[in-house]
């Protein structure tokens, strides 16, 4: 028997054929084997009517969660529409659990979300507060509006959902700066909000996860 390299299941990136990710997602749970499909809500219009539609956040792709040994990567591989596991120098890449939280929390939330391109810089920050909490993401600013980019390294695709800036709390002199600064913010080009924060190592301890220039413990 086969011993497994990890101690419990994970999140892996799954690519399927063009328009087979809801099917895979059906057809891995009747195998057992925990899925999640990120869907948008997109309105689609016809000459008569409009309607909205749950579709794929990232075409082409869904995430599976399973300990990994050769039976469970076969037992993936062979779903009808699967085309591979994502993976680094021969390997399968985990995904981070904090990465499919933010996904389920912004995707669920009831805020706009729209899809947006991959941004590997710019700080990290947390939501603390409201329908959002627990949210991790980019700041990036569109016209009027505040929006929290959730990236996803493995398929290189991100998602924006709408966020309150009252919802970023600051916690020490240089993070009420940020919020000033979202203040003054007058451009109506996207920007990422790149904001150097210093924690103290007593804010640290406490509540200091907002901000955080490096990934958030999980």
């Amino acid at each position: 028997m086969e011993l497994s390299t990890t101690t419990r299941p994970q999140w892996f990136a799954v690519q399927t054929r063009y328009r087979h990710e809801q099917r895979v997602a059906s057809d891995l749970t009747a195998k057992g084997v925990e899925s999640y499909l990120p869907v948008l809500r997109e309105i689609h219009g016809w000459k008569d009517r409009k309607k909205t539609l749950e579709v794929p956040a990232f075409g082409g792709y869904l995430f599976a969660r399973f300990e990994e040994t050769q039976p469970n990567r076969v037992r993936v591989l062979e779903t009808a529409g699967v085309v591979r596991l994502l993976g680094n120098h021969g390997g399968l890449e985990p995904v981070p659990d904090r990465e499919i939280e933010s996904l389920r929390i912004s995707l669920g939330s009831g805020a706009p979300c729209t899809r947006h391109p991959y941004l590997a810089a710019g700080t990290l920050l947390l939501i603390e507060r409201g329908p959002l909490a627990g949210l991790e993401g980019r700041l990036v600013r569109t016209a009027n509006a505040f929006r929290l980019v959730v990236c996803v390294a493995s398929v290189g695709q991100a998602v924006a959902v709408e966020v309150s800036r009252d919802d970023v709390a600051p916690i020490g002199e240089a993070e009420a700066e940020v919020v000033e600064r979202l203040r003054r913010a007058e451009s109506h080009i996207c920007e990422v909000m790149d904001m150097h924060i210093g924690v103290s190592p007593r804010q640290d301890a406490g509540r200091g996860r907002i901000g955080s220039t490096g990934p958030l413990p999980t």
